[in-house]
């Protein structure tokens, strides 16, 4: 696996949105029209109208659903809506949902990933990409410079090195929670202790990375790192150089 580290997250006050669950979408790539209005109602700040704003009579090349969402994202910054965490983390992140009759959770962790195109180290594809959607959120990415949605990536770890020691590390604390539109539950926990953050990469770090969905953003990620760099290089720790993972 190549190089993690912690980022300094973007996070809805709950002071100004209330509930987390009033303001969560999932991907851009599953969510259809009807869904599409459905989260846009729910709430006048969901993430929706920054990961998928929709197009409105008398768009241009100037003032379109990217330039909207950039809008948004600098507004509700500057309103409070969104903070950006004082101090670096990774995040612990289950998922509880039922199926064939039986609760499961899935347990993972979110962190900023050194780039690596396909090929060119350990992290690797299984699908195929097209033009239209990497172009789609590369316009998204160059007007709001930010990294909106995070990559699901797979790692193997047969004895739970990695997930074990962060489990530990949010033992007796309260998480950030939300359910979706499907009954999911989502539990978050920022995890600072940089001993902890020290330790989770010297587990994964010889790993290799599997992407299990979002081929397109990460691709995206490398042609806006490339973009930016114009044929050099970006300082090492360029927020360019990572994506969300």
């Amino acid at each position: 696996m190549p190089e993690i580290q912690a980022f300094r997250g973007v996070r809805y006050d709950l002071g100004h949105v209330g509930s987390l669950s009033d303001v969560i979408a999932p991907p851009y790539d599953v969510i259809d029209a009807a869904l599409q209005d459905r989260l846009y109602k729910q709430h006048p700040a969901n993430v929706i109208r920054l990961i998928l704003n929709r197009e409105e009579p008398g768009d241009n090349d100037s003032q379109n659903r990217y330039s909207r969402a950039a809008r948004f994202l600098k507004n509700w910054r500057g309103e409070g809506v969104l903070f950006t965490e004082s101090d670096p983390a990774v995040y612990v992140y289950h998922q509880k949902f039922d199926y064939g009759g039986q609760t499961f959770t899935r347990r993972g962790f979110m962190a900023r990933i050194r780039l690596q195109r396909f090929g060119q180290g350990n992290i690797f594809p299984h699908e195929e990409t097209m033009s239209g959607p990497k172009l789609d959120r590369l316009l998204l990415t160059r007007a709001c410079k930010a990294n909106l949605s995070q990559i699901f990536g797979l790692y193997p770890d047969s004895e739970s090195e990695a997930q074990n020691l962060l489990e530990q590390a949010i033992v007796g604390k309260a998480p950030l929670s939300a359910t979706d539109h499907l009954g999911v539950e989502h539990h978050l926990w920022p995890v600072y202790d940089e001993k902890v953050i020290t330790a989770l990469n010297a587990a994964v770090g010889p790993k290799p990375t599997f992407i299990a969905d979002g081929h397109h953003r990460y691709e995206t990620a490398c042609n806006y790192r490339e973009e930016l760099s114009a044929g050099g290089e970006l300082p090492s720790n360029h927020p360019a150089n990572f994506v969300l993972m």
